[in-house]
């Protein structure tokens, strides 16, 4: 053996010695046709998982179990995401209506009032009607708590049964509602405020076998030329405040029946 002869040395494989010249496509083409198996994958037979919807297949096993131990760290948080969406729905009803009455709360009312100004096209002058409920801190005072909660319930109710289908009423807090009448303009609009004071006025409070009456005032402004709700809640105030006599429901019914208790 010619020691400084150089000889080429080939990888051996599961087919023994090859030469040692490079394989052109042609014989690379012949083997795949005679049926040679590709290399086995050395991840071959690892077991697959889902992530976030897609299959990991072909992952070494130390980066399977860090993929494992991500999705049981984001499961929690997802899960801790809709209990928060959840809250998030529920206290945004809670803003939206009211805690006892049977309507809108302030912050939707003035939602729907600030959707009315946006889009006041095609509308013919659209208002605003404070109503007051007079009495209802001498009932708190007399009577109690429970009995102002209930007859601001039944104020509610009579304001209801009076209310055109285009109309939105809702609680503005303490003892004032206000009512957004779509159709309207100034004439119908104290038209209807006429209405409701005579309607809570016919209609006394019944506690504990006691009659009270109820007295009301009201306000109206017209929505035209108003930018936002608050300033359409001011000009109604400062109407209702002005003391239109004919908005008074003590004017309206004089005759009134007094306390049961007096």
């Amino acid at each position: 053996m010619d020691v400084n002869r150089a000889n080429s040395i080939s990888p051996l494989g599961s087919g023994g010695s090859k030469k040692g010249h490079a394989r052109d496509h042609g014989e690379e083409k012949r083997d795949k046709d005679e049926g040679e198996e590709s290399p086995e994958s050395p991840w071959e037979g690892t077991e697959a998982f889902a992530f976030n919807g897609m299959l990991a297949d072909g992952l070494s096993p130390e980066i399977q179990k860090a993929f494992e131990e991500l999705t049981q760290q984001i499961e929690p948080l997802r899960a801790e995401i809709e209990r928060a969406r959840g809250r998030e729905s529920h206290f945004k009803e809670l803003a939206e209506t009211h805690a006892f009455l049977p309507l809108p709360g302030r912050r939707e009312f003035f939602r729907e009032l600030t959707h009315v100004l946006a889009h006041m096209e095609g509308l013919t002058t659209p208002s605003l009607i404070v109503l007051h409920l007079v009495n209802a801190d001498d009932i708190r005072r007399r009577l109690g708590r429970n009995a102002l909660d209930n007859v601001l319930v039944h104020v509610s109710s009579v304001i209801d049964t009076i209310l055109e289908s285009t109309d939105v009423a809702g609680s503005l807090g303490g003892n004032d509602f206000g009512i957004i009448q779509l159709v309207s303009d100034v004439t119908l609009a104290r038209k209807k405020a006429e209405d409701m004071i005579q309607a809570v006025s016919a209609n006394p409070f019944q506690w504990q076998g006691k009659t009270t009456p109820l007295d009301a005032l009201a306000g109206v402004a017209t929505l035209a030329n108003i930018g936002t709700p608050e300033a359409a809640l001011d000009a109604a105030d400062k109407d209702l405040v002005g003391g239109q006599g004919f908005l008074s429901g003590e004017v309206d019914a004089p005759d009134a029946p007094p306390h049961a208790d007096e």
